[in-house]
């Protein structure tokens, strides 16, 4: 069997939920509505249904009346989420049901697929195809399924077979090999990463660049709770790159924040980095401020005693209340 192969054995595992869904057990694939926090209004069962989708397309399920079920209970997904989206169960469902649709009976289901929300509207096409082999994946391919649906068990083992593949390492290779260590939570494997396209960014000599590296390894020792790495890598920064030249972008944002963040679990932040995100938060233009940029800010200014904590906090009520009128 080939490491490929392991992701389809995953996928067949769904033959038990298509079995328990054929008896009339609709619990884990039916449209489930709940509040994702700040994210609003989702479905708990999106991804049980994206996971039957692909091993309907894979095996090649032959069941109108299970891929039009699933097909509605996806429209009422769409047409409420709040992150509104297209997504692949829905593209997948589109593509399967299309072989029914030789008498154009389902045409209402799929124009109101294509009216569900405004991402659906405008790049929603019932006429896209979907490639509906498995064999025609690569091993990168495979690498994306898993994160889809959500596949760490086997996703590690597919890494490490694509990783031992690469035979020379680039910006984009490595953003990826960051972005599935995220996913899997090797967090503390991307600080070599980060340190490699710091360099790059520092041998380019570009300052947007060069913090934005400072910024994602900074994130990466946040993560990882690596708080005097964090400062070091803080104070580097600051003590060598003109960020003045970024103080407009959000970029500048996220460097205070980490400093922010550091000051109430590293002791020696307190004498460096909160004066001096302190005072670049108090000089800067109030309309750069956020949510978890004040947030950050208080627990700091709380952490050693600053009385500016409380007028900070003020100033957060007040935002809120905007944003919340707006």
């Amino acid at each position: 069997m080939t490491i490929i192969n392991m992701l389809k054995e995953k996928i067949g595992e769904q033959q038990e939920t298509y079995r328990s869904l054929k008896e009339g057990s609709y619990s884990t694939v039916c449209y489930k509505e709940f509040q994702n926090g700040s994210w609003g209004t989702d479905d708990a069962n999106y991804t049980n249904r994206l996971r039957l989708a692909y091993y309907l397309l894979y095996f090649q399920i032959d069941d109108e009346d299970t891929i039009v079920y699933l097909f509605q209970e996806e429209l009422k997904d769409r047409e409420t989420n709040s992150f509104q989206g297209i997504g692949n169960t829905l593209r997948i469902l589109t593509e399967l049901l299309r072989k029914y649709n030789v008498q154009n009976q389902y045409d209402d289901l799929l124009k109101r697929a294509k009216n569900a929300n405004f991402d659906c509207a405008c790049g929603y096409d019932p006429n896209d195809t979907v490639n509906s082999r498995f064999e025609n994946n690569d091993l990168l391919d495979c690498l994306y399924l898993c994160e889809e649906m959500g596949y760490k068990d086997i996703m590690g083992d597919l890494l490490d077979e694509w990783k031992s593949g690469i035979s020379q390492w680039n910006p984009s290779n490595r953003r990826t090999l960051i972005s599935f260590n995220g996913f899997l939570g090797r967090d503390a494997e991307n600080e070599l990463l980060y340190l490699e396209q710091l360099k790059e960014a520092l041998g380019e000599g570009k300052a947007q660049g060069i913090v934005s590296g400072y910024r994602d390894l900074i994130q990466c020792y946040l993560r990882i709770c690596s708080y005097d790495k964090a400062y070091q890598s803080c104070k580097t920064l600051i003590e060598t790159v003109d960020l003045q030249q970024i103080k407009r972008l959000r970029l500048f944002g996220d460097i205070l924040e980490a400093c922010f963040e550091i000051v109430p679990q590293y002791p020696g932040a307190a004498a460096d980095l909160w004066p001096w995100a302190k005072t670049e938060l108090q000089n800067g233009n109030p309309i750069n401020r956020y949510g978890n940029l004040y947030k950050k800010g208080i627990e700091a200014a709380r952490a050693i005693g600053d009385p500016y904590a409380d007028e900070l906090e003020r100033e957060y009520l007040a935002w809120l209340k905007d944003v919340y009128l707006s």
